[in-house]
């Protein structure tokens, strides 16, 4: 949930986007025996509301710090999806859930967000 960087294979890693934060965003370079590892583990990541969007930076630089992160999510979910992972970014609004901080189990909705991680597991035949 709403991690900080991701993990790309070597020479597809993103270039750090501008922000107003002071703790910009890199990806990290892994290791294409460590990537085509991580392409067999299905994966989602899960991100509250209280994010802005888009690619201009915000002057509030701790609302920016989450928009370049959920940025670099999306980045890292096209490319493993580019070389076959089974990777999902769930940015909660656009699913419908709403009302998130970035402590998304300690929310009053945290019933519907759990809900909506184990039907994720079920699907994938992770659930037990």
């Amino acid at each position: 949930m709403e991690p900080g960087t991701f993990p790309f294979p070597k020479g597809e890693v993103p270039e750090v986007e501008a922000t107003t934060s002071p703790f910009p965003t890199p990806g990290m370079e892994v290791s294409d025996e460590e990537f085509q590892r991580l392409l067999k583990i299905p994966m989602v990541v899960y991100f509250g509301d209280n994010i802005i969007t888009g690619s201009e930076p915000d002057k509030h630089w701790g609302l920016d710090n989450w928009r370049v992160r959920l940025n670099l999510a999306r980045k890292w979910e096209q490319v493993m999806k580019k070389h076959g992972g089974d990777v999902q970014v769930v940015y909660l609004p656009d699913i419908g859930i709403k009302g998130n901080t970035h402590f998304l189990m300690a929310d009053l909705n945290n019933q519907e967000v759990a809900d909506t991680m184990e039907k994720w597991l079920k699907d994938k035949g992770l659930s037990k």
